[in-house]
């Protein structure tokens, strides 16, 4: 009975892998190239993914722009950066966390740190 289980399991996570893989072959690779750096602040709106939220769209002036997709997530000490297409373009968007003067209290803000490109690129296999 025990080995069942385990040759069950087994086939199941192959199964599982299987169709990730045909999945990421399926999608095409994309190749980002900057085409303005930026430092504009703007206003996010969170939508609740789980147990955390993400990014589901921000304010940019007076335009609303929907992210589509999340291509990438890079964490660092200090900050968050999300790579994003949207339905105006592709972004990276930068959460930080600073501190106030006076009551030392963390606060959120986010920034669009530049504006990018993406290229569609044929994959070889």
């Amino acid at each position: 009975m025990r080995r069942k289980e385990v040759r069950l399991r087994k086939e199941r996570a192959a199964r599982r892998y299987r169709r990730a893989l045909e999945r990421v072959r399926e999608q095409p690779r994309l190749l980002f190239i900057e085409r303005a750096p930026l430092r504009t602040a703007v206003v996010v709106e969170m939508g609740r993914d789980g147990a955390r939220g993400r990014p589901s769209g921000f304010w940019r002036g007076t335009e609303f722009y929907r992210v589509e997709r999340i291509v990438e997530t890079r964490r660092e000490h200090d900050a968050i950066y999300y790579r994003v297409i949207t339905d105006r373009g592709c972004f990276d968007l930068r959460r930080y966390r600073a501190l106030e003067r006076w009551t030392l209290r963390p606060s959120v803000g986010w920034e669009l740190t530049a504006e990018l490109e993406a290229i569609e690129v044929k994959r070889p296999f």
